[in-house]
């Protein structure tokens, strides 16, 4: 599909999120097709908690900031504000709501129109226009004729602490896990971002920047990359240098990767090849993870909402939770818990692509055995680009998950107990670094 003409987003634009959903109904061929192998193997669903990180937005960072300066041509330019959702983004969320919304009702979860009860569905949204839009747009997808109430606990565009808060080493035992893993990652930092340069100054042409003539330069040298700490307190953990400018412009470079899917708009006609957009999504993916897949900020930024995660778990009446935030929350969340390493396919974000699910599904067996399952759900970057209609037919991409210490049965699912254990002890380790 190619990027929607000013006509047809003007029209969707009036229409909003619930005409649109509809209309992708109605664009959907009649689909027919078994229950899970899950389901057909005796496991009933019982139950969803899910994290999603918000679908595609406009760049965050601004036209006049110094990383700007580092590439020849203009930034891409945006029909909704810095930082918000766009109506691709919204598409797409609520083609991934329609996609549950099939599945849900094959596994015999829920009917097409599903008015939930009190208390059986919850979302809950960090207060960001991104995150907030994510939410709605998905519940819309999920459960169109139902009045799904999207709680987020400030204005719009304030900081919930649940999913921002400082990246800072308040204790000594924190600070000491947090330098302990800089020290043996950071070289791995580095030579990735060596590695792909070239792909960076492909696309941005670099070389005849107004940032390299300034400063008499003809290439990024990490040498100046370096861990920063800064703070009221000196404790909050961070990188700088040159190439961390270098990441920040890779934010308007990828979001505009998704938002255009005419190849040669994407990469401002720079002739970028699939490995040089993979090297791009690696570098943007490794310099995230330094920071919050340390260990250390895993333990402290994961912990609020592990704790609802964990509460939601434990809510019998509760059918389906939805809890939308950011990459950041992503990578905490799967560090804090241990996950085994993973790369998923199909997408440069290999880590935590947009509109990305971590999936808990709670199910119980004949004998009433409680399970957890869970995975990591999001579009490949080909249906993200090119916004794909999904069905059972064609569904989005599905990662199980594993956890380092905890054992699966033969079906590839976790006794509820032991993840409940885990998340315990994630939570007894937060007390151990973080309050002493």
């Amino acid at each position: 599909m190619q990027p929607l003409n000013y006509t047809i987003k003007k029209c969707l634009g009036l229409l909003g999120p619930a005409a649109i959903s509809a209309l992708l109904l109605l664009s959907w061929a009649t689909w027919t097709e078994a229950a899970s192998e899950l389901t057909d193997k005796g496991y009933q669903l019982d139950q969803i908690v899910m994290f999603s990180r918000h679908n595609l937005r406009t760049s965050i960072t601004s036209e006049d900031s110094s990383a700007a300066t580092m590439m020849t041509h203009p930034m891409p330019k945006w029909q909704v504000p810095r930082g918000n959702l766009t109506m691709k983004g919204g598409i797409n969320e609520t083609i991934l709501g329609q996609y549950f919304q099939l599945y849900l009702m094959d596994e015999g979860f829920m009917a097409d129109s599903w008015q939930p009860g009190y208390g059986q569905v919850d979302f809950y949204a960090n207060s960001y226009e991104r995150t907030i839009a994510t939410a709605r747009y998905f519940a819309t997808g999920l459960l169109p004729t139902a009045n799904i109430t999207v709680k987020h606990t400030k204005a719009v565009g304030g900081h919930d602490k649940v999913f921002n808060k400082p990246f800072a080493m308040d204790t000594p035992k924190l600070m000491e896990l947090a330098i302990d893993y800089h020290n043996e990652h950071f070289q791995s930092y580095k030579d990735v971002f060596n590695k792909c340069y070239d792909s960076f100054a492909r696309v941005t042409d670099f070389p005849n920047s107004p940032y390299a003539r300034k400063h008499g330069i003809d290439h990024i040298n990490t040498a100046d990359l370096a861990l920063t700490f800064s703070g009221k307190e000196k404790n909050i953990i961070n990188y700088d240098g040159t190439a961390r400018k270098a990441y920040k412009l890779l934010d308007p470079i990828i979001m505009n990767y998704y938002q255009e899917s005419d190849n040669n708009k994407a990469d401002f006609g720079t002739g970028l090849t699939p490995k040089d957009w993979e090297n791009l999504g690696a570098v943007k993916t490794k310099s995230i993870e330094m920071v919050v897949g340390n260990p250390a900020v895993a333990l402290s930024h994961s912990h609020d909402i592990l704790n609802i995660m964990e509460g939601d778990l434990k809510n019998d009446t509760l059918k389906f939770a939805f809890i939308c935030g950011h990459d950041t929350n992503i990578f905490t969340i799967l560090t804090a818990l241990e996950t085994e390493d993973y790369s998923l396919p199909e997408t440069i974000l290999t880590k935590a692509p947009l509109g990305v699910k971590i999936v808990f599904e709670k199910r119980r067996n004949p004998q009433g055995d409680l399970f957890i399952y869970p995975y990591i759900a999001y579009m490949s970057d080909d249906q993200q680009r090119n916004s794909r209609q999904l069905s059972l037919h064609e569904p989005p991409m599905i990662y199980p998950l594993s956890f380092r210490g905890l054992a699966k049965n033969g079906d590839g699912l976790y006794r509820y107990e032991d993840i409940l254990a885990l998340m315990d002890r994630v939570n007894a380790k937060y007390e151990e670094y973080c309050l002493h």
